[in-house]
């Protein structure tokens, strides 16, 4: 740790523990090291802390002094929570970025650096309070004054804006300064990030009842969240109060994202519509609802102040900085100077006399009124307290205190109306139904402040709406200024974009020419492309046709030769020879091929599961290769091939000794059929439908071997066509093969 010795300020480092004692080896007197590193004295690269000005969300700043350069600077300290590898890293990229920023309106930062793990950033240091303290000691601040401070804030966040494509992130009172000179500066650029750098991982930062609801969010930012909380900012200088406020973080996102805050001229303030509607559209849902960027923030920033300073040519123009405190006693006496000047080379008009006669009779007729009208209450008033009388109920004492502070409130001038006549009308509301003398003394007391504050929202309302009226002439007389000096410029620019239409309608008939071209090639071509398609399908619906007859006829071949296991490595081998597509096709097949392997090796091996078992009535005493023994009626033992048997009844017996080779019973049947030869039954075709693709399969191979014959001898395959019809008659199969074999029928 290193510290100033606090008798002679000679600089000293040690590394004994915080609070115990050390001789200084300057002046020999007793120093104690400073219990944490943030204590006065105590020094900090090239640093020395003063004393403790603030703090902020993300670190406290000192006032200190700089060593090498013996000038006053705030150290911005990083608090330890947050000092990881990643937010250090950020806080002090964006704040070597923040400190190549030099504007009149931002606090310059000096230096950035880390030592011994506490990262800190040094900035000028401003002789003045923050809008914080102003707000605080003042409630509320007038409307120019307010607009004046928010248009050198906007400067600040636009030229960082655009030199560094900074997001601020935690615009508030805290972080606006005022000089002693009434220079406005936007600091603590700790928080700020470049947009390009944004990530989703992020962390979300900010102070909640300044964030906007895309801070919130998580959301990537832009300037407009930052015109979002200058909004808040200026919404709480106008009211003197926070337009959303809750206890929880989540409240206030809450209220941030679904809540609507009270229009600056609904609060009786005295507020005009034109400055609420620049807070309102400042403080959009939607970034693009919100101005789209500072500078359009800033223009209407100037023109709302045409209206609102006393003198409109004092107001500093787009981009220009203020760098001096605004008076107002100078912008009075220019406007008075202005006024007699321009009485002395102008003649009076007859309208502003009669708007001048208007004015004094209204102005009489309220101070008669205001004169006038208050007497018969005073009378009222006075004959009630004569006779009051002196026994009073509990409840007298309570109204009179509440309206005791209501007249309290109403000596400040700083009090909004609206407020005051709600709070009149819950203390009418406590009045019993039948009043004493000096409860109906105080009733009709608060009755006349009723009245009054009615009377004083009226006007305010009038006043709102004259602000309003000459808003729009304000904006009417620029409209036709500008548009004076548009109307010629429109004329030449119609006259050159009706060439340029001319140019364009010929380019584009030219264009229309070629893209029917084109369109007529690529109807052309699609329809070419449909019929190479409608090609390809049927070739490879024919090879599809032609391989798979291919292998099911050898197929046949295998199974008419008993020979399972080569039929079944035969469909596998094919199966690997074409597309995944093809697999469920195969599958079908090898699962079929299996089960007459598996019925036939059961009973041609030998198994003993079966003994002991009945079929069709007789009882199993042997299975020997493929042969059933079983014992008859009077104890004589026959065999019978076991092929020999119903399928009933050999479904029955297998259900008993082995269910799971036995399945359902069409595909049992069906399977059976097969092992007897009758592979075209229809218990085949039912049991398993896809053998019906074999056999046609069969059925085109035997007639193809039919018409070879045919070319050599026409009787003999003749003879072989009657002889396979003869074997198909009565099955399904049979118009097909009529309409194969043809005229070969009956030519023998």
């Amino acid at each position: 740790m290193r510290f100033r010795c606090q008798f002679c300020l000679s600089l000293i480092e040690t590394l004994q523990k915080s609070g115990t004692p050390l001789d200084c080896q300057s002046c020999g007197r007793k120093a104690f090291v400073p219990k944490s590193p943030f204590e006065p004295n105590c020094v900090i690269d090239d640093f020395v802390i003063i004393e403790k000005i603030g703090s902020g969300s993300i670190g406290t700043v000192y006032k200190a002094v700089q060593l090498s350069l013996e000038r006053q600077v705030a150290l911005k300290i990083l608090s330890p929570e947050l000092t990881n590898p990643k937010v250090t890293a950020d806080f002090l990229r964006e704040a070597r970025a923040a400190a190549k920023l030099i504007h009149a309106n931002l606090v310059q930062a000096f230096a950035v650096g880390e030592e011994n793990g506490i990262c800190f950033m040094a900035m000028n240091y401003i002789n003045g309070e923050s809008l914080k303290a102003k707000l605080m000691r003042e409630g509320r601040i007038s409307v120019d004054e307010a607009l004046h401070i928010i248009q050198q804030v906007a400067e600040a966040l636009y030229y960082a804006w655009q030199e560094a494509r900074l997001v601020h992130r935690d615009v508030k009172p805290d972080n606006i300064m005022i000089t002693a000179e009434g220079v406005v500066k936007l600091t603590d650029l700790g928080l700020a990030i470049n947009q390009t750098e944004w990530s989703e991982d992020m962390e979300i930062s900010g102070s909640p009842s300044y964030m906007s609801p895309e801070q919130f969010a998580g959301e990537k930012l832009d300037l407009r969240s930052d015109i979002y909380s200058l909004g808040v900012t200026l919404y709480q200088m106008l009211s003197g109060d926070l337009p959303f406020k809750a206890e929880t973080f989540q409240a206030v996102a809450q209220q941030h994202f679904n809540d609507t805050a009270v229009p600056l001229h609904r609060l009786g303030l005295g507020i005009s519509l034109r400055v609420s509607n620049l807070v309102k559209k400042m403080m959009e849902k939607l970034p693009d609802d919100r101005f789209k960027d500072t500078e359009a923030l800033i223009k209407e920033i100037w023109h709302v102040r045409q209206t609102t300073a006393p003198n409109k040519y004092l107001v500093p123009d787009v981009h220009t900085i203020s760098i001096a405190r605004l008076d107002y006693q100078l912008q009075s006496q220019s406007v008075q100077n202005r006024e007699k000047e321009q009485s002395k080379s102008q003649p009076q008009i007859k309208i502003n006399e009669n708007a001048k006669k208007l004015k004094n009779r209204r102005d009489w007729l309220f101070w008669s009124m205001v004169t006038i009208f208050p007497i018969p209450f005073i009378v009222l008033i006075a004959a009630a307290i004569l006779h009051a009388s002196n026994k009073e109920p509990d409840e007298t004492a309570f109204i009179e205190d509440r309206v005791g502070m209501l007249e309290k409130k109403l000596a400040n001038p700083n009090m909004p109306p609206t407020a005051l006549a709600v709070e009149a009308t819950r203390i009418m509301a406590i009045f019993p139904e039948e009043r004493t003398q000096k409860q109906d003394v105080l009733y009709w007391k608060l009755k006349n402040y009723i009245t009054n504050l009615e009377s004083t929202k009226k006007a305010i309302e009038f006043e709102e709406k004259a602000d309003y009226v000459k808003s729009l002439e304000f904006q009417l007389k620029e409209l036709l200024s500008s548009k004076a000096g548009n109307d010629n410029k429109m004329s030449g620019e119609i006259k050159k974009s009706e060439s340029r239409i001319k140019v364009a309608e010929g380019a584009i008939a030219e264009m229309t020419g070629k893209i029917k071209e084109l369109e007529d090639k690529i109807k052309e071509q699609e329809t070419q492309k449909l019929n190479l398609a409608t090609v390809i399908s049927r070739q490879q619906a024919s090879q599809e046709k032609y391989w798979k007859a291919d292998i099911l006829s050898n197929l046949y071949k295998q199974f008419r030769a008993d020979d399972y296991v080569r039929a079944e490595a035969y469909l596998t081998y094919k199966r690997s020879l074409h597309m995944k597509e093809h697999n469920a096709w195969f599958n079908s097949y090898i699962e079929w091929i299996k089960h007459l392997r598996e019925l036939d090796e059961y009973f041609d091996t030998g198994t003993s599961n079966v003994v002991g078992k009945n079929i069709e009535g007789h009882r199993i005493t042997m299975v020997n290769y493929g042969n059933i023994y079983f014992e008859e009626k009077g104890g004589v033992i026959k065999s019978r091939n076991w092929h020999d048997f119903s399928a009933q009844g050999l479904y029955e017996l297998l259900q008993k000794a082995k269910p799971e080779l036995a399945g359902s019973r069409k595909v049992f049947d069906a399977d059976i059929a097969c092992l007897k030869g009758n592979i075209f039954s229809p218990e085949v075709t039912e049991g398993r439908p896809y053998i019906k693709e074999l056999c046609l399969a069969v059925i085109d191979s035997t007639a193809e071997s039919i018409f070879v014959i045919a070319v050599y001898d026409k009787p003999q395959a003749a003879a072989a066509a009657d002889a396979l019809l003869n074997m198909f008659k009565n099955t399904e199969f049979m118009p097909v093969i009529k309409a194969r074999l043809g005229t070969l029928i009956n030519q023998n």
